[in-house]
């Protein structure tokens, strides 16, 4: 649409052009040069908001997605991941971790009449690699997170709040095609300031089959439906090793659906093994992905 306004101005232009002197002919031509310039630059502009951004990055290189989850230990999380492509099939990944729990920022001991903390709940921040292979069905992603909080690195959870509490090394890899899908995640949260209290590995794993498999394809709106595991270990107690081991082990089924606008609803349910925290759990998620 612009080039053909364009177009239409520098035709009058020309014709105009025809009758006048040639001082008025420069004068035209230079309006004409000024004209161009600005119809370039425009079209620059458009073409850097259908690809970009204001910052110059490619929008089509951006993905990742949003999860609000809730389960029966780590209670309501908030969860940001995303990466860019910065070449073929490697992305630069970044993730926030949002876990609020008030166990984790308020303790039960009573110091001058006031309970413990009360702030501080854990913060998790991570940076990464993602690699792509077989035509993006396998992702192999390793991080590095810092966490932000007293869990790990205070004597009494709740007491000494601190930026930088710890590290977690983690990695997640996917899998995902037309008939099989499956998610594992390894994590070690390890204390680096204070008296480094606590140290927790944190994994788990899912394996699901799609209804294409069964040759329904889109009749249901199911994304997957598998096995879920998760197990939390307390690997380091520098307080009380007493209390070092397995915290919670978890196996039982999972369903997703799959929902409008790039939207997925996953609940996961059970045992749990070690029984400790609770005979059974739950795990509910949403997640959108962009």
């Amino acid at each position: 649409m612009k080039k053909q306004i364009a177009g239409l101005v520098l035709l009058g232009l020309a014709c105009t052009a025809t009758s006048v002197s040639a001082e008025e002919d420069r004068e035209l031509r230079q309006k004409v040069e000024a004209l161009e310039a600005k119809i370039a630059n425009l079209e620059g502009r458009s073409e850097n908001e259908e690809h970009g951004d204001s910052h110059g990055f490619d929008k089509h290189k951006f993905h990742g997605g949003v999860v609000l989850k809730q389960d029966a230990f780590f209670g309501f999380q908030t969860i940001l991941d995303a990466g860019y492509e910065v070449a073929d099939n490697i992305d630069f990944t970044f993730y926030s971790w949002l876990w609020t729990n008030p166990n984790f920022g308020k303790s039960s001991v009573v110091s001058g009449g006031n309970n413990v903390g009360g702030q501080g709940l854990w913060t998790e921040f991570g940076i990464g690699l993602n690699f792509r292979f077989l035509d993006n069905t396998l992702s192999i992603n390793p991080n590095i997170g810092m966490l932000n909080g007293s869990l790990l690195s205070s004597e009494v959870v709740g007491e000494d709040i601190r930026a930088g509490e710890g590290v977690v090394p983690n990695l997640v890899v996917n899998y995902d095609n037309d008939y099989f899908a499956a998610n594992l995640y390894v994590a070690y949260y390890m204390a680096t300031r204070g008296p480094r209290a606590r140290d927790f590995l944190h994994n788990w794993i899912n394996v699901g089959v799609k209804p294409a498999l069964f040759g329904l394809g889109k009749t249901l709106p199911i994304n997957s439906v598998g096995i879920h595991w998760e197990h939390l270990w307390a690997a380091k107690n520098r307080i009380d090793s007493s209390l070092e081991g397995v915290v919670y082990n978890w196996v039982g089924p999972y369903i997703e659906f799959g929902l409008p606008k790039n939207l997925a609803l996953r609940f996961a349910g059970g045992f749990d093994v070690k029984s400790d925290v609770s005979n059974n759990f739950y795990q509910a998620s949403i997640k959108l992905n962009f």
